[in-house]
């Protein structure tokens, strides 16, 4: 599904090239809250669909969010698809070698959840991957992430279950299909540990931020042949990060601030 959200404005419009048109095709991913959702209305929302929105304001273009499922994201881009992708994409140097990414719009890391009384120890106390810790458990992942790649090399005798959605892995948590769970710290503790449903459960271990799989942030997505398109979007994300924008859309879903310390 898509919704194509318009602005317009008397500012600079794109060129003539596909990734340059007036209307910017934008990928996000639906089933992510508070990242990208569809409301009971279908109309699609989310911290990252706002900052698509606000990129195109700044640089005075027509703005259509794609609904796309997260392992064709990358794919779907170098097909022609869309233009960019805002998806809470972390910039990775794998994913370095096929596409660009905008400067940081988000910190970028990952936490173990689970139930408060459970004996795993899946982060030692100095903050290293302890695969011993975790024998015998089942973790949740979200399919082709990087949250899946690290535990794939850090943790490769772990037990792993799979998911298109971090919702059903949050779900089979709960049902005790899964032990642990693997996710970016913000989602878990905003869609599940700040809830009634979640009391019981909590952060196992420290937060992991290794630069070298989950990188210096979240960026948008762009193909490496839009030089000029990856400028303006770069400028407009700078913009916002100066004018206060950001600090607004960013007000919105959190009482703390996810901008990057690179950014602030």
């Amino acid at each position: 599904m898509k919704k194509i959200i318009a602005f317009t404005f008397a500012g600079l419009l794109l060129g003539a090239t596909s990734s340059q048109a007036a209307t910017l095709k934008v990928a996000a991913d639906c089933t992510y809250p508070p990242f990208g959702y569809q409301d009971a209305n279908g109309e699609i929302k989310g911290f990252d669909v706002d900052i698509a929105l606000a990129i195109g304001k700044q640089i005075g273009s027509e703005v259509e969010i794609i609904c796309q499922a997260w392992d064709g994201m990358i794919p779907g881009l170098l097909a022609g698809k869309y233009d960019l992708i805002s998806a809470s994409m972390s910039i990775t140097a794998e994913r370095l070698q096929s596409i660009n990414f905008s400067v940081p719009y988000r910190s970028s890391a990952a936490r173990f959840v689970g139930l408060k009384t459970s004996d795993a120890k899946p982060v030692t106390d100095a903050g290293e991957p302890n695969p011993e810790g975790v024998a015998g458990k089942t973790i949740g992942l979200q399919r082709s992430s990087t949250y899946a790649k690290y535990i794939a090399e850090k943790y490769p005798q772990a037990t792993v279950s799979e998911y298109d959605k971090v919702d059903n892995m949050i779900l089979d948590l709960q049902a005790g299909r899964v032990d642990l769970i693997f996710a970016g710290p913000i989602k878990l503790d905003n869609d599940f540990l700040s809830k009634q449903e979640g009391k019981d459960y909590g952060f196992v271990g420290p937060e992991i931020d290794d630069v070298s799989y989950f990188g210096p942030g979240i960026g948008i997505g762009i193909r490496k042949a839009d030089e000029d398109l990856l400028k303006k979007v770069d400028g407009a994300l700078t913009a916002m990060f100066k004018d206060g924008n950001f600090k607004v859309i960013n007000d919105n879903y959190w009482s703390f601030s996810v901008l990057p310390t690179s950014a602030k």
